[in-house]
């Protein structure tokens, strides 16, 4: 992969933990919109329809009608703060999904390729190229310690195939098995 940014073009990577994320926040989401709502509610039910009045300036061309220049206006209180509400409320529904399909992407994005490297080192395959994660991915450090794991085991590996090649030379076949040794022995796979 070269030096050049990264860009997935799917954002659904893996579709069963991004739905499973991103219904939580429709959840957090819910939650906020019926908070809201109870607001509403408990306001006219503590207040009644409680009428606010407001002082407006009257535009230029209708100074000469009113003597003061200037109109009262009654509303209620829900007529005031129903618009405010709905659109604080619309904006938090539309700005949670997105959070949550961008955050959800950048997760399920890094644990996928994590996922295909462990399944290839599983299968014995330590001979491809990593491919790094974008910069905005979670899980970094992760990723990271699994390509060390892998570097480190391809190294070892590298180095028994080496030694069992060379094994065919028999004045140096006990110091080729000591190493083979060595290595087979430094992996603990003895339960305790």
């Amino acid at each position: 992969m070269g030096k050049g940014s990264y860009k997935r073009r799917q954002y659904i990577v893996d579709s069963r933990f991004q739905y499973r994320l991103i219904s939580k926040f429709a959840i957090l989401a819910a939650s906020i919109v019926i908070g809201s709502l109870s607001f509403l509610v408990l306001v006219y039910y503590q207040y009644g329809d409680l009428q606010i009045s407001a002082v407006q300036p009257i535009p230029f061309d209708f100074l000469d009608s009113l003597p003061d220049g200037k109109v009262v206006k009654t509303s209620s209180l829900l007529d005031l703060l129903w618009p405010v509400m709905s659109i604080c409320l619309v904006v938090t529904i539309v700005f949670t999904f997105f959070f949550s399909l961008i955050i959800s992407q950048r997760m399920a994005g890094a644990v996928y390729r994590m996922r295909r490297l462990l399944d290839e080192m599983a299968q014995g395959d330590l001979r491809s190229q990593v491919s790094r994660l974008r910069n905005k991915d979670e899980f970094k450090q992760l990723f990271v310690d699994i390509i060390n794991v892998k570097e480190s085991w391809r190294k070892q590996i590298q180095e028994l195939q080496s030694v069992c090649r060379e094994l065919d030379d028999e004045k140096y076949q006990e110091l080729h098995f000591t190493r083979i040794k060595e290595i087979a022995y430094s992996f603990k796979t003895e339960i305790e």
